[in-house]
């Protein structure tokens, strides 16, 4: 037996909205005239903008009840044009109110057709003024947002983004279509998403906002340098107060974020060698001071420490120093130190031991050159040549 199946749609989630939406704001009235202009449906909107009620009206003629003596002429030719199936009609034109005041009024008028064929007009209305104000800040906003130095964004409630302006597209190096409906958990997963999530989920709570938080991170933008970022958080709400989403606003900080790492840094440099003057060669004990320098390095500079010194300095004579021809150098190790047990505590040579390095150590080649030896990144060959290989 064979057959196709076809797998039923997913039934469509019906979401009622919550009051306090652009329709709302601008009060948008509904009102039906029949063939002759004779005002046959009427809604509470349209008896806010033009003060009448329902039952006043419903049978009325549209055009003697709102339109003032000068304009009936132009009013019913207007209408004859759309009920004769001219099209559409959309403009502002002045409307006279219940209490004799005249009020500009934004109207979109379009012909209907019932069942049995016969025709209506459906005008649709707002006050042109709180229009005008709407057109005003959407005008305003856009260009805002699309043109601002910062990099600019809003999610909905549920952290989605729903707008990206170019500037954060170049901050985080991926065009808006790349974050629009994903979280930031799935548009940024270089990184650290679950704490901008955690900030962004709290201001949603809250209605608190976060200021100046903080970020390091790699982008696509640049993937070969780490940026900073200070990022703030604040709770959007609509004119009612409802909770639309989260707006999210960046500024690279980088440049700012490294001069102060390197003022940090030259003060713990300066902090450390008034400590070192202090603390290291009180004593004409070589062994000692020793002690003291790789306690004082491992303390602020590195994780491990070893300081090992020339058997020559030690017997007062420089003759046996390494240079070009022999290449190996007799060390003999004075002091260990380390923040934490690592293998290579126990690869280091003994305190007391005298041995002879080979030329490839690097404590040989900077004896040798006089110079100190920097690894930027230390490999398994690199410890071989720093100490004893394999690990005992």
């Amino acid at each position: 037996m064979s057959g196709t199946f076809r797998a039923e749609p997913s039934p469509v989630k019906v979401v009622p909205s919550e009051p306090g939406g652009l329709l709302d704001v601008l009060s948008v009235a509904a009102v039906v005239l029949d063939v002759e202009g004779r005002i046959t449906l009427w809604s509470p909107q349209a008896q806010e903008l033009f003060g009448w009620s329902a039952e006043e009206a419903l049978g009325s003629r549209a055009a003697g009840l709102l339109v003032a003596e000068e304009y009936v002429d132009l009013v019913l030719e207007l209408f004859a044009k759309v009920m004769a199936g001219g099209g559409a009609w959309a403009g502002v034109f002045p409307v006279r109110r219940k209490d004799g005041s005249t009020r500009l009024v934004e109207f979109r008028n379009m012909r209907l057709q019932d069942e049995h064929g016969g025709v209506y007009a459906l005008g649709i209305a707002c006050d042109e003024a709180v229009l005008r104000d709407v057109e005003r800040d959407l005008a305003l906003s856009v260009p805002l947002v699309a043109q601002s130095p910062l990099g600019l964004a809003v999610l909905d409630r549920d952290l989605r983004y729903v707008l990206v302006n170019p500037t954060l597209e170049r901050i985080n190096g991926l065009p808006a279509a790349e974050h629009l409906g994903r979280t930031p958990g799935e548009a940024l997963p270089f990184l650290d998403t679950e704490v901008i999530e955690a900030a962004m989920r709290r201001v949603l709570d809250t209605g608190v906002p976060l200021l100046d938080q903080y970020g390091i991170g790699r982008t696509p933008a640049d993937p070969d340098r780490e940026h900073a970022w200070s990022g703030s958080y604040y709770r959007l709400e609509d004119p009612r107060g409802r909770v639309i989403g989260v707006a999210l606003v960046v500024v690279d900080v980088t440049d700012s974020y490294r001069a102060a790492q390197e003022a940090a840094e030259a003060r713990r440099r300066l902090d450390l060698i008034a400590r070192a003057s202090v603390t290291i060669g009180t004593t004409l004990d070589l062994e000692r001071t020793a002690r003291e320098l790789a306690r004082l390095v491992v303390a602020d500079l590195a994780d491990f420490a070893s300081v090992d010194v020339l058997d020559s300095v030690l017997e007062g004579s420089v003759a046996t120093a390494p240079g070009p021809r022999t290449g190996q150098a007799l060390f003999m190790a004075l002091a260990v130190a380390a923040a934490h047990g690592t293998a290579v505590v126990r690869a280091a040579d003994p305190v007391g031991e005298r041995i002879t390095y080979p030329a490839e150590r690097l404590v040989t080649r900077c004896v040798q050159t006089g110079r100190p030896v920097l690894v930027p990144h230390v490999t398994d060959a690199d410890l071989a040549r720093i100490a004893r290989w394999p690990y005992r």
